[in-house]
């Protein structure tokens, strides 16, 4: 029997690329979020977009929705935090969507125990910093995430996110690699490359195999990852 593959598909930001793989094959189709946040995209289109997106996750649950950092700068109850494109005028209309789709919006999925899917990453620096919120599984972190959406602020001294103390929507690839959770493989957008970039990370003591980083934001290239 042919083995369905799992699509991921990098930072939205209003595209609509997403429906144009709908009627492939697969398992699932997990999209890493930023649905907002657009230099290009009108902004009725951004929103229309999003809600388009969220009913097709209701009616298909194959399809899985990550948190990007470009959607949690709107939510209620964070510190205030704008990043580059927010739409200071429109955060009434995109709060709304967004508080009433959270339901299905994760932070990130375990799949097969050993590849995270996130908007950005895991490190160990932050699992570190979790433990102090009773996280101990990178899985935990969604659970905890609905108790305190604080966790996932931004942090660390550099600008652009290049941290291993920011979270799985901020952290940067070469952070990530640099402070990869040992025994994972992750699967992540957050930073634009012109092809889908898969990076080999050294082997922590005792792994029996190399792991990797798959970078999905391909930005208007409608790239989507295969596995």
């Amino acid at each position: 029997m042919k083995r369905l593959k799992r699509l991921v598909m990098g930072d939205v930001h209003g595209r609509d690329f997403w429906k144009r793989h709908l009627e492939k094959d697969f398992s699932q189709f997990y999209i890493l979020g930023d649905y907002f946040d657009s230099f290009d995209v009108p902004f009725e289109f951004q929103l229309k977009n999003f809600l388009e997106l969220c009913k097709a996750a209701r009616t298909d649950s194959r399809i899985k929705l990550c948190l990007g950092n470009h959607d949690y700068h709107y939510l209620s109850n964070i510190f205030p935090q704008e990043y580059s494109g927010f739409q200071a005028g429109k955060v009434p209309l995109i709060r709304e969507a967004l508080e009433e789709n959270m339901d299905l919006i994760k932070v990130l999925y375990v799949i097969e125990n050993r590849i995270i899917i996130s908007h950005a990453g895991v490190s160990t620096t932050f699992m570190e910093r979790m433990k102090a919120h009773g996280v101990h599984k990178p899985e935990d972190i969604n659970s905890s995430f609905l108790q305190n959406r604080t966790i996932l602020t931004f942090s660390g001294i550099n600008n652009y996110g290049d941290d291993v103390t920011q979270s799985p929507i901020w952290i940067r690839p070469a952070s990530l690699i640099k402070d990869h959770l040992a025994g994972y493989s992750q699967i992540a957008g957050h930073t634009e490359h012109a092809d889908i970039k898969v990076f080999i990370m050294e082997k922590a003591s005792g792994e029996k195999e190399a792991l990797t980083l798959v970078i999905c934001d391909t930005g208007d290239r409608d790239l989507v990852y295969r596995f």
